[in-house]
C-alpha cells in the first residue's frame, strides 16, 4: 500500500483549521494553469454525438500527425522523426506504467529488487508508481543531473532513471551535454530512461528538450509531454508518449488492453491545441508578468529564486520557519493554499529533507488574484513559527 498523496495529507493538515468566511479561496497548492486557454480551440469536446462511440485506440490520425508536427517544429527534424509516439490519459497514469513495464523487465534480467532513480524533490507519482511497483527508489538531488550518468552506472539492479526538464519544482533546466551522458549511462546498463518535459514550454529562455540533445536516445527512453500545463487543460487528461519504438510498444500494448484511451472528441480538442502555439506564447507572457509580480512582492526575501523555467515558486522560508505552520497559517488568515515542501520531498542519504522549510505555489494565475495571495503569504510568514516548536500532526 502506498503513502497518502501529497494532496491527502494537505487535506489532513488544513481539516480542523476554518478559513475566513468572507474570502474567495485560492488555490495556488495546484499545478493548474489558469491564465486562459482558447475556448475555440476546445470546441470539438462540445459535440454529444461525438461522445456516442469508443475512444478509437492509439488516437486518431490528425492527433498523431499534430504531435509529430508540434515535435518537429519545436525541436527540430532528426530526433522527433524517428521516435515512436502515443496518446496517454495525461502523464501520471503514463508515468506509472511505464516505470511499471521497466520493474518488470529488470526483474526479467534478473533483479531482486529493482532500482528507480527518483529526483528529489519529485512529482508525488515517481515514488508512489515505484513503491508500487515493489521497486526500491534511489533519491537524487534534482540539481544533481550534471552529475547523474555516474550514479546511473553505480546503482545495481537499475530499471529506470527519472528525469525532470524543466525540473518541477525547482525549474532547472539542464544541458543537453548532460542530458547525452545521462542517456548513454543508461543504455549501457539497460535501464528506461523516463523524461518528463510537461513544462518544457513554460520557460523564459528556450528548453532544448530531450529529443533535440540526443536525436532520439541510444536507448531505452519514454519522453512525456502533456496539455495539462503547456495549454492549461487538464481537464482533458490528454498527453502522449514519444520515445523507442519497443518502448512505445510496450506501453501501447497494455495501455490499449488495460489503460485508458482519448475520446474522439478529446482528440480533436488536443489536436487543436497541439498546433497551435498562439495560445502558448500567449500563457508565456502571462506568466512572465506574474513572475514580475512575485518579484516585487517577495523578491527581497533571502529565499526567493526566480527559476528559468516551470510554473511553482520553491520558496525556501526564512531561518527555521515550519512549512506546515505557515500552510495553516495561509488558510486560517487568508484563505489561501501552498504546498508544504516536505509533502514532494523524502529525506535524503544524510537524513535531511530538501523540503522542510519550504512551500510551493503556482504562480500560474492571474496576477489581480496573484498579488493579494503573495502579500498574504509573505505575511504568514513574517508570523510563522520556530520549526521546533510545531509537530507535524501525524501527516509524515
Amino acid at each position: 500500500m502506498t503513502a497518502p498523496s501529497a494532496f491527502a495529507r494537505l487535506r489532513a493538515l488544513l481539516a480542523d483549521v476554518a478559513p475566513p468566511d468572507d474570502v474567495v479561496p485560492v488555490a495556488l497548492h495546484l499545478g493548474e494553469c489558469r491564465l486562459g486557454t482558447p475556448d475555440h480551440l476546445l470546441a470539438p469536446v462540445r459535440d454529444p454525438a461525438a461522445w456516442t462511440s469508443y475512444p478509437p485506440l492509439g488516437g486518431t490520425g490528425p492527433l498523431v500527425a499534430a504531435y509529430r508536427d508540434w515535435l518537429v517544429r519545436r525541436f527540430g527534424g532528426a530526433g522527433a522523426a524517428r521516435c515512436a509516439v502515443e496518446p496517454t490519459p495525461g502523464t501520471k497514469q503514463a508515468s506509472a506504467t511505464l516505470l511499471a513495464l521497466a520493474v518488470a523487465a529488470a526483474r526479467d534480467r534478473g533483479a531482486d529488487r529493482p532500482a528507480v532513480l527518483v529526483p528529489n524533490p519529485f512529482y508525488p507519482t515517481y515514488l508512489a508508481a515505484t513503491a508500487a511497483a515493489g521497486a526500491r527508489a534511489v533519491l537524487y538531488p534534482a540539481s544533481g543531473v550534471p552529475s547523474l550518468a555516474a550514479t546511473v552506472r553505480s546503482t545495481p539492479g537499475l530499471a529506470a532513471v527519472v528525469v525532470c526538464h524543466p525540473g518541477s519544482p525547482g525549474g532547472e533546466v539542464h544541458d543537453p551535454d548532460v542530458l547525452r551522458a545521462v542517456a548513454a549511462a543508461a543504455a549501457e546498463v539497460g535501464a528506461l530512461l523516463l523524461v518528463d518535459e510537461c513544462y518544457v514550454d513554460l520557460a523564459a529562455v528556450d528548453v532544448p528538450g530531450f529529443l533535440s540533445a540526443v536525436e532520439a536516445g541510444p536507448g531505452p527512453y519514454a519522453v512525456l509531454h502533456t496539455l495539462s500545463k503547456r495549454s492549461g487543460a487538464p481537464g482533458l487528461r490528454s498527453g502522449f508518449l514519444a520515445g523507442d519504438v519497443d518502448t512505445v510498444a510496450r506501453y501501447a500494448e497494455h495501455n490499449r488492453s488495460c489503460g485508458v484511451s482519448s475520446a474522439a472528441p478529446v482528440c480533436a480538442a488536443a489536436a487543436a491545441l497541439w498546433a497551435d502555439d498562439v495560445h502558448v506564447t500567449a500563457m508565456r507572457a502571462g506568466l512572465a508578468r506574474a513572475w514580475d509580480v512575485a518579484d516585487e512582492v517577495l523578491g527581497d526575501l533571502p529565499g526567493y529564486r526566480r527559476p528559468p523555467a516551470g510554473i511553482f515558486l520553491w520558496l525556501r522560508l526564512p531561518g527555521t520557519a515550519d512549512d506546515l505552520d505557515v500552510a495553516r497559517r495561509l488558510w486560517r488568515d487568508h484563505a489561501v493554499t501552498v504546498m508544504p515542501g516536505r509533502y514532494l520531498t523524502a529525506p535524503g542519504d544524510r537524513g535531511a529533507d530538501p523540503g522542510v522549510g519550504r512551500v510551493r505555489l503556482t504562480l500560474a494565475v492571474p496576477t489581480g488574484t496573484l498579488r493579494p495571495a503573495l502579500v498574504a503569504l509573505r505575511a504568514a510568514v513574517a508570523g510563522a513559527r520556530d520549526v521546533r516548536t510545531l509537530a507535524d500532526r501525524g501527516a509524515r
